[in-house]
């Protein structure tokens, strides 16, 4: 990245843990592309460190390795003119030459591939831990991609280190607002775009950011076969899950339609129970993410939840992309975007109206005391943002509007007519709220400056 997003709370997190008097052992993960080393590297900036990133080498080739990045580090060549036997004497010599008056961080990076090729390294760490390090000047970090194996290395019951970890950072996308540090200056339907299209992975909303419009940055960046993000998908579910094919044709039954678990268990031929795993792997992820009405007394146990794909980049990719790439295999790349246009138009609001809920959650619940903010819909109806009290009483209703049309009065009749005849359970002090992207009409903004109860939204960054 060019300069270090956000992630604010991460530091501090961080900081935190590096102030604790002796030893700190902290677990950083999260899927690939989010910034992790970007955010352990700003972290350490200023500090006493030793940072090694782990490869798919062999052991012995990663002991030399880990045993030379400690040398350079610490300025202390003699470390790494030995040959360690065991991870025990390179952890025992790294002590020893060590200063344990000042604070020293250690970090392993990308952790997942030494417990791939030493399947005990992770009780190899708990060993030392608990005879050395715990009692040491010293913060250890932990951090890996392969979500599910970093949890079940360092986090799970059936983990050595269960128990040991004093901190832990599941780190997640960037939230829309940051969208502006990577297309600044642009217009709000550029900044919606962008993101509908990269969500909040820093390093894709990074290797766009120099296209000039949305097609150009979906035709060069993703459509064709050498583009950066031609093969983003694949990459990120076979480094990501140990079973890639299977969360692949999960991603790709529920961009096609099927969203609830009958739905999808026929689809894949599986039975319903047996997919609970995948769609867990999926949700750790920040890529899938159950849905139900916003007013439902029990969403837990609800039969009305619906699976969404919420990542952005992997929504377009599976629902716009992958059902015409073989048309983009032999370079009909202009005329594949020609007839996705209504499924790219979709997918855009779609996106959008998430966006205006996290700004409705920002802005709005806290002030009406709303505990959740989400999409209320029935057989006959939907609304687009949906907030509720302990009381479950609709105190916020909002529709978002992603068209060339101005947004009139009878967009917010309509709204308020639904709620009327759907009977549901509102609060005195209910506010209504309408996202446009082009604008609202006379009509309606006099209204909404006579009513104090109307909110009316053109900007998502102001």
């Amino acid at each position: 990245m060019n300069k270090f997003i956000n992630r604010e709370l991460e530091l501090e997190s961080l900081d935190q843990l590096y102030r604790r008097i002796g030893g700190c052992l902290t677990v950083v993960y999260g899927r690939r592309r989010l910034g992790k080393t970007a955010l352990l590297r700003e972290f350490v900036k200023d500090k006493s460190a030793v940072y090694y990133m782990a490869d798919k080498a062999g052991e012995v080739s990663q002991r030399d390795s880990m045993a030379r990045t400690m040398a350079m580090s610490l300025n202390e060549p003699l470390l790494e003119s030995v040959r360690y036997d065991s991870w025990y004497d390179l952890f025992s010599a790294f002590d020893r030459v060590r200063d344990d008056s000042k604070k020293l961080v250690l970090i392993i990076d990308e952790y997942q591939y030494l417990c791939q090729v030493q399947p005990a390294f992770s009780s190899f760490i708990q060993k030392w831990w608990d005879e050395h390090w715990m009692s040491d000047n010293l913060m250890v970090v932990l951090c890996g991609s392969l979500t599910s194996m970093m949890y079940k290395e360092t986090l799970s019951q059936s983990s050595p280190l269960y128990g040991r970890v004093d901190g832990q950072i599941l780190l997640r996308p960037l939230d829309y607002r940051h969208v502006v540090h990577f297309v600044s200056g642009s217009s709000e339907e550029r900044r919606v775009e962008q993101y509908a299209l990269c969500g909040g992975v820093p390093r894709y909303l990074e290797l766009m950011q120099g296209f000039q419009s949305f097609k150009q940055a979906l035709v060069d960046g993703v459509f064709y076969s050498h583009a950066p993000l031609h093969n983003e998908a694949r990459y990120l579910l076979q480094d990501e899950v140990d079973v890639p094919n299977t969360c692949w044709s999960l991603l790709e039954a529920i961009a096609s339609g099927a969203t609830r678990i009958s739905e999808l268990a026929s689809r894949l031929a599986l039975p319903a129970n047996s997919l609970t795993r995948y769609i867990a792997l999926l949700r750790d992820l920040s890529i899938v993410e159950r849905e139900v009405p916003v007013m439902e007394n029990n969403p837990a146990k609800s039969k009305r939840g619906v699976y969404q794909i919420t990542d952005a980049f992997l929504r377009l990719w599976f629902g716009c992309v992958y059902p015409y790439e073989s048309f983009l295999e032999v370079g009909l790349n202009d005329a594949v975007f020609s007839r996705v246009q209504p499924l790219l138009q979709r997918h855009v609001e779609f996106i959008f109206e998430k966006m205006c809920r996290d700004y409705a959650r920002e802005h709005f619940a806290l002030e009406l005391d709303a505990v959740r903010v989400g999409r209320q819909w029935g057989a006959h109806y939907e609304i687009d943002i949906a907030g509720v009290d302990r009381a479950n009483r609709l105190v916020l209703a909002g529709e978002c509007k992603w068209s060339n049309l101005k947004v009139g009065l009878s967009v917010l009749r309509e709204l308020q007519q639904t709620v009327h005849e759907q009977k549901l359970t509102v609060s005195s002090g209910i506010k209504w709220v309408l996202f446009s992207k082009c604008g609202f009409t006379d009509d309606l903004r006099e209204y909404a400056g006579l009513h104090s109860e109307v909110f009316l939204v053109e900007s998502l960054y102001e």
